[in-house]
């Protein structure tokens, strides 16, 4: 028996919708790089969280949502619907995980969260030798104020070639994430 048994249905299905929601947000976030990039990203989510589900050294909280969103895989196209409320429901995760598990359990789902809508960003470069200049710039200052951060808050900085795979929309959507469920994403 998990904690999401203890959960009202309404509860349980907003945590287990969570991590493909997550993912499918960022993936929608940028159209840049058209329906290859769409494929890559959607086949990058499907095994990221198969392969979360099936992680035994991960955070129990963690293991058992999406341990069930792989379960229930039949309901992602429904989950894919009304995407612009994911805010409000990363709000709400938090605050029944936050009543439900202890604070360690809460930060690792967050984590996960994050690190799936990642995950899935770096699935398709959508920068390449017919990226504007203009745009190339751009994107090296993000990475250099993103690395500089990183450094202030003591984490590890990506290097330039995962920065690049990230488009800044797909950046922008993970930050949107990061903030709503009360966490930062540099």
């Amino acid at each position: 028996m998990s904690f999401l048994d203890s959960l009202l249905p309404d509860q349980r299905n907003l945590l287990v919708s969570l991590p493909y929601r997550i993912g499918l947000y960022v993936s929608q976030s940028d159209e840049s790089g058209g329906d290859d990039s769409e494929e890559a990203e959607m086949q990058a989510l499907t095994s990221i969280i198969t392969a979360y589900s099936q992680e035994v050294f991960g955070a129990e909280t963690v293991q058992y949502v999406i341990s069930e969103t792989v379960a229930r895989k039949d309901e992602w196209e429904e989950w894919s619907k009304d995407l612009e409320t994911i805010e409000g429901e990363c709000h709400r995760a938090i605050d029944i995980l936050s009543e439900a598990v202890d604070e360690k359990e809460v930060n690792a789902f967050k984590r996960s969260m994050l690190e799936i809508g990642e995950s899935v960003a770096l699935a398709f470069r959508e920068y390449g030798e017919s990226t504007p200049i203009i745009d190339k710039i751009k994107i090296y200052m993000f990475y250099k104020k993103s690395r500089k951060e990183a450094v202030k808050q003591g984490i590890v900085a990506m290097e330039w070639d995962q920065f690049i795979n990230i488009s800044l929309d797909e950046r922008k959507a993970l930050q949107f994430i990061a903030k709503a469920l009360g966490t930062t994403y540099i």
